[in-house]
């Protein structure tokens, strides 16, 4: 049998609005066995995104009501500080690709130095030993690696997603979510 890698149980993320609480997620129950993959597939507004955002706990300002566990490598991230969040898990063991993803991109800097970003921050790199790593993972995504010097309007959609994708992968996560990747 496969190991558990990321366990929800009673997962609960309601919003506050105007006409009251939105029950975005609403006491999800699900596991990814290491090595597999989970789809969750909804319509438009189900609370897909929310359930990604309440798994890493990126979450926004009009948050109601938030709980249940989150259990992740046998740690429960609700546990965890925002700290510990930032520093441990996001990035270094969960990544995440964003819905528009190929939006996500600034686009005043530099593909190459956003996606050298998590390296840098997470992990310590020098700038040329994030590079070397940067160059290998638009190789691993199919892209040239002169899109490391291109600012982001110099590439297709296609080419964007790619990017962001990459640099989800950058620091080898044992989980990668998806949200809408297409």
């Amino acid at each position: 049998m496969m190991k558990k890698i990321l366990v929800t149980e009673d997962l609960v993320l309601y919003y506050r609005t105007s006409r009251g609480p939105v029950r975005a997620v609403d006491h999800v129950n699900l596991w990814v066995e290491d090595g597999s993959s989970l789809a969750v597939v909804g319509e438009s507004g189900c609370g897909k995104s929310s359930m990604a955002y309440a798994i890493l706990r990126i979450l926004p300002r009009n948050v109601h009501s938030y709980s249940g566990k989150i259990i992740f490598d046998g740690v429960n991230l609700m546990d965890l500080t925002d700290e510990e969040m930032r520093s441990k898990i996001r990035w270094r063991k969960i990544s995440m690709v964003f819905q528009g993803a190929m939006n996500t991109l600034n686009p005043v800097i530099k593909v190459g130095d956003q996606i050298i970003e998590p390296l840098l921050i997470h992990a310590g790199y020098k700038k040329e030993e994030a590079l070397r790593e940067a160059r290998e993972a638009v190789k691993n995504v199919g892209l040239p690696e002169y899109v490391l010097d291109r600012y982001p309007h110099e590439l297709s959609g296609g080419m964007k997603q790619r990017a962001v994708i990459a640099m989800a992968l950058l620091m080898k996560p044992r989980l990668v979510i998806l949200d809408e990747p297409t």
